[in-house]
C-alpha cells in the first residue's frame, strides 16, 4: 500500500487532471489524499451557494474515484498569489506530517491559471528532498483548459493506462455540473476522451493520463 497527496488549486483539478490515475491507485489498494487550496467560485458572480454545492460535488467525484480524504482550504479563488507561498507550504507540510506520504502529485509549473502556480510553488517548498523525508515522487499533472494555453508546455515523461477506468473518470467528473462543457472546449467529455487518445497514442495506449516527474528518489533498503 502507497500513501498519496494531491496538492491542487480548485475542486475539480483532481478529477480533471489525474481523475483515472487516482482510481487506479485506489483500485490497488493506495490511500489518498487530496488537498484543495481554492473554492473555485469566489471569483465569479453569485458564488456563495455555488461554493457550497463546489465541495458537495467534489465529495460525490472523490466517492467514485475512491479518495480517502479531502482537505479543503477555502482560500479565495484566484487569490492564491496575494499570499506567502511559504504560507501555503505550511499547509502541505502539516498533513506529510501527518499521512508521510510517498508520492505527491501537483500541478505544472507552466499552467496559465495562477493559482496552480502557485500551489506548485507551495508543494515544491513542501516536499524538499530532506534527510527525513518519505516523499519519494514528486510529479506534476496536466490541467486541461490550463496547461495547454501557457507560454510553457508541459513534456511528460511518464505515461499511465487508464483504458479501464476512463468511463469512471468521466463519470467523476460530471459531478462538477458547473464545469464540464461543450465540445469543443478541453473541459468536455468528447475533449476529455480526445485527449486521453492522444496521451495514448503517443505511448502505444489507448487511452492514457500524461505527467512529468520532477523528482524520483530511489531509496536502496540498508
Amino acid at each position: 500500500m502507497e500513501k498519496i497527496l494531491v496538492t491542487c488549486a480548485h475542486p475539480d483539478d483532481e478529477t480533471l487532471g489525474l481523475g483515472g490515475t487516482i482510481k487506479l491507485h485506489s483500485k490497488q489498494g493506495d490511500k489518498i489524499t487530496v488537498m484543495i487550496f481554492a473554492d473555485g467560485e469566489s471569483a465569479r458572480e453569485k458564488t456563495k451557494d455555488r461554493i457550497k454545492a463546489r465541495k458537495k460535488q467534489a465529495i460525490e467525484a472523490g466517492k467514485i474515484l475512491g479518495i480517502d480524504k479531502i482537505i479543503f482550504l477555502d482560500y479565495m479563488d484566484q487569490k492564491l498569489d496575494t499570499f506567502p507561498a511559504l504560507e501555503l507550504a505550511k499547509k502541505i507540510e502539516k498533513e506529510i506530517k501527518k499521512i508521510k506520504p510517498t508520492t505527491v502529485y501537483t500541478h505544472f509549473w507552466g499552467d496559465v491559471n495562477q493559482d496552480h502556480r502557485r500551489v506548485f510553488e507551495a508543494t515544491q517548498i513542501a516536499t524538499r528532498p530532506t534527510p527525513d523525508s518519505k516523499i519519494n515522487r514528486l510529479i506534476c499533472f496536466e490541467t486541461p483548459s490550463s496547461s495547454e494555453w501557457g507560454h510553457e508546455k508541459i513534456k511528460p515523461n511518464y505515461y499511465v493506462n487508464i483504458q479501464s477506468v476512463l468511463s469512471t473518470k468521466i463519470r467523476a467528473f460530471k459531478k462538477y455540473r458547473f464545469e464540464i462543457t461543450k465540445f469543443p472546449h478541453p473541459r468536455s467529455e468528447q475533449a476529455m476522451i480526445d485527449r486521453s487518445r492522444y496521451w495514448g497514442s503517443v505511448v502505444g495506449l489507448k487511452n492514457a493520463e500524461a505527467f512529468f516527474v520532477v523528482r524520483e528518489i530511489i531509496r536502496n533498503k540498508k
